[in-house]
């Protein structure tokens, strides 16, 4: 199978239109399904632009995460609290709510904290 190599996009692209599927691991590596597709030329471009097709997989599962941390929300009190959780605003959470600050969580209620 001839892939083009001459950028990643084209490369990701290329192999998806070829019926395979590229993932970005949670420890970095790449994962092609079905493996037994990949001829020498294609595993070599894909080892050779590795880092980049990391980014653009993870770049686009990102922008489709609507999932936010705690700790990036303006709601989050300094003692640990939610400021909605407190007002009675968030359904099914207690009035001293204290949320996982770093495990990320879906929140109609979240404001990003100024920059």
């Amino acid at each position: 199978m001839h892939v083009p190599t001459n950028t990643p996009a084209a490369l990701l692209a290329r192999l998806q239109s070829r019926g395979l599927s590229l993932s970005a691991m949670v420890d970095g590596a790449l994962q092609v399904s079905p493996a037994s597709a990949l001829d020498d030329a294609t595993r070599a471009a894909i080892v050779l632009h590795k880092a980049a097709l990391v980014a653009l997989l993870t770049g686009a599962d990102v922008l489709a995460d609507d999932r936010h941390r705690c700790r990036d929300c303006y709601h989050l009190q300094t003692a640990g609290n939610c400021a909605m959780a407190a007002q009675g605003r968030l359904p099914g959470a207690p009035r001293w709510h204290t949320p996982p600050k770093s495990i990320p969580a879906r929140c109609h209620l979240f404001c990003a904290l100024p920059e």
